[in-house]
């Protein structure tokens, strides 16, 4: 399985080009609102190599730090995560080299892939390769990544991992798809996380977050691969709330289980959602279907 985060390196003084994939969420359980604001969640990454943004990193003028061009100027401000971490790593170890990064998006936002993370994850990785005695060992370049944001952490391995408390306690997991031909379709809509997160605590008022949750994950993976499964532990605790302000997200949904899926769910906190077909020919006419209504798709054989 493609990791979905190239690197095509040149000399010293040539560009090289980072290529950040996306991630799904095969399923994202919230577990309550914790005490400090943030969520408890038990859910599990699986990287995909498409969508993709692409980094082309070149030497900077002496003094200029990192300088980010990018047909959006919204992702040219200071607060972005590739400055955050240009920024952390640079307090970190003492290495801020001076760069110019053309970023091309390809992932599109508010959809819950995970884009500005991977974009992160990729300059971070980059950064620790050139940065030579000064540079971080991996559960130091973990711990900053999570600085960043909770997903940042996953972008680094870019592998399937169970995560837990806000996302940042990883832990590998050999999840087995293979045969399966996955559907991704990526909507115009577009869900804020924050939004969709107070649109939970709203629904959920009563709830708190457990200190800890059994390891149900084996069992549950175990069951799916049964002749006689629906999958039914993929699912989105987002999904009530994301479907009820955004209706037509529940119809994309409710037509790729027409068309014949395994299963079906929202990734992340929305808008993009991915099915899986036991049969390709199936998971092609379901693509053919959403485009028809206006939604981009990406088709990966597992």
């Amino acid at each position: 399985m493609s990791t979905g985060r190239n690197t095509v390196p040149t000399d010293a003084a040539s560009p090289v080009l980072l290529r950040a994939g996306c991630k799904i969420n095969l399923y994202l359980d919230i577990l309550g609102r914790r005490a400090d604001g943030y969520h408890e969640l038990d859910t599990l990454f699986y990287p995909l190599p498409a969508p993709f943004d692409t980094l082309t990193v070149s030497p900077g003028t002496d003094g200029s730090g990192l300088r980010i061009e990018c047909e959006r100027a919204d992702l040219c401000t200071q607060d972005n995560t590739l400055h955050k971490a240009w920024r952390l790593f640079a307090e970190a170890t003492g290495y801020a080299p001076d760069l110019h990064v053309h970023l091309e998006k390809g992932i599109p936002d508010g959809a819950g892939l995970g884009g500005g993370s991977a974009d992160a994850a990729a300059l971070l990785s980059h950064l620790n390769d050139g940065a030579g005695p000064a540079g971080l060992d991996a559960g130091q370049l973990n711990a900053l990544a999570a600085r960043i944001g909770a997903d940042v952490p996953f972008f680094l391995r870019n592998v399937p991992a169970r995560a837990t408390g806000i996302g940042e306690h990883l832990v590998p997991h050999d999840v087995n798809l293979a045969g399966f031909t996955l559907v991704l379709a990526c909507p115009p809509e577009h869900v804020s996380t924050p939004w969709a997160f107070s649109a939970w605590d709203r629904e959920h008022t009563a709830m708190e977050a457990p200190t800890a949750t059994p390891d149900r994950l084996t069992s549950s993976v175990h069951t799916y691969t049964r002749p006689s499964s629906r999958a039914l532990w993929l699912f989105n605790s987002f999904e009530s709330v994301v479907f009820a302000a955004f209706p037509k997200l529940r119809a994309y949904k409710g037509s790729l289980i027409r068309h014949g899926s395994a299963a079906a769910v929202m990734s992340g906190s929305g808008a993009s959602l991915f099915a899986l077909y036991r049969e390709t020919e199936k998971a092609l006419k379901a693509s053919a279907a959403l485009r028809e209504m206006g939604v981009q798709t990406f088709i990966h054989h597992l």
